[in-house]
């Protein structure tokens, strides 16, 4: 039984979840494995109906998650101009990032189509690397603050707050990863002190895996090789806000933010969430032409994830046939709907399983 908490959250989620949620339907019944969800609203519909985001309870409704669900599917947390500012489905996503502790945010970067990416010369099999971020702590940890706001002496405060047991735990993490999928190399992307916790911590971690390749590259060279020679790429660990723009320079060289999922893990938990990696894109929000594919390769993670290997690569081979009839979105050049991409990728699962 693959059982899923499905939270669409803000912006455009409302649109591409959706064709997410129908496409694990079809995989559900194409490939036989239980499947049971729920559907909750928090976020701008909550919102809207309620004059909150989420319930009072939120955070007891998020820690309560693992006891009724083996995982959850998220869309986008942010701006929506429906809402007043600073309200949205944020409350979620950090709920469920720190509040479960789901410290690895693991973004793969995979050419879909050759004919997607900006690299010139490029090729499907020169970008295949994948970004893991750690996800709870850095610059996005919460430590933060403002004072003296709206006068000429106000100030803010965003520290990179990182401990030794989050950085060490994100970095086993990549190297565990690495292992497991026949990965030859780990390097850490950040650029702290020369001595700081992220090298010090890198260097003990790696020694003790001397079969995987690893290198301490300066984030902004590591943004230099994804895009001059992704080929050179294979597992890269970093800091919560480094990893980010890391993982958005990767969507961009697989053709789109709109095609690049997200996993969150806890290597010590058995329940994990899944999203695509853009956001809310407010300026295109009713208008039907969100791409779902990062929604759908998200499920397709979250299949993986639950021992169904099977479904899931159906998923990805559906989606590379959409993309390859042509049915995209106009983030990759075409101009079909939203729902039009999603119903497509569901034909081609159908087509490939003999139905």
């Amino acid at each position: 039984m693959v059982r899923i908490a499905v939270i669409p959250g803000d912006g455009i989620s409302h649109e591409i979840m959706p064709e997410a949620v129908k496409t694990l339907e079809t995989a559900h019944e194409l490939y036989e494995f239980a499947l049971d969800y729920e559907t909750y609203d928090f976020g701008v519909e909550h919102y809207l109906k309620t004059g909150q985001v989420a319930p009072d309870d939120i955070d007891d409704f998020i820690t309560g998650l693992p006891s009724t669900f083996d995982a959850a599917l998220f869309g986008a947390g942010g701006i929506d101009p429906r809402v007043p500012s600073g309200e949205s489905a944020q409350v979620v996503l950090r709920g469920l990032r720190r509040g479960l502790d789901l410290y690895a945010n693991v973004r793969p970067c995979r050419l879909l189509n050759d004919d997607l990416t900006p690299l010139k010369g490029k090729t499907s099999d020169d970008i295949d690397f994948v970004v893991i971020r750690e996800n709870t702590e850095g610059y996005e940890s919460g430590t933060g603050g403002t004072f003296k706001v709206g006068t000429p002496l106000e100030s803010e405060i965003r520290p990179e707050h990182n401990t030794y047991a989050g950085v060490r735990r994100v970095i086993e993490f990549a190297f565990d990863f690495a292992e497991q999928r026949g990965r030859k190399q780990v390097a850490v992307a950040e650029k702290g002190l020369p001595n700081g916790l992220w090298s010090r911590l890198f260097e003990v971690i790696s020694a003790q895996h001397p079969d995987i390749e690893s290198r301490h590259v300066h984030v902004d060279t590591m943004a230099y090789l994804m895009i001059t020679a992704p080929e050179l790429v294979d597992v890269v660990v970093a800091e919560n806000r480094a990893g980010d723009i890391l993982s958005d320079v990767g969507g961009a060289v697989q053709g789109s933010r709109g095609l690049a999922p997200a996993g969150c893990f806890n290597a010590e938990k058995d329940f994990a969430y899944f999203e695509p990696v853009h956001g809310t894109a407010p300026d295109i929000i009713g208008q039907g032409i969100a791409n779902p594919m990062a929604a759908i390769m998200a499920a397709k993670m979250l299949l993986d994830y639950k021992g169904h290997p099977e479904a899931a690569n159906a998923i990805e081979q559906a989606v590379r046939a959409t993309i390859d009839s042509g049915t995209v979105t106009s983030d990759l050049g075409g101009s079909s709907s939203t729902a039009q991409v999603g119903e497509a990728v569901r034909e081609a699962l159908m087509k490939n399983a003999g139905r």
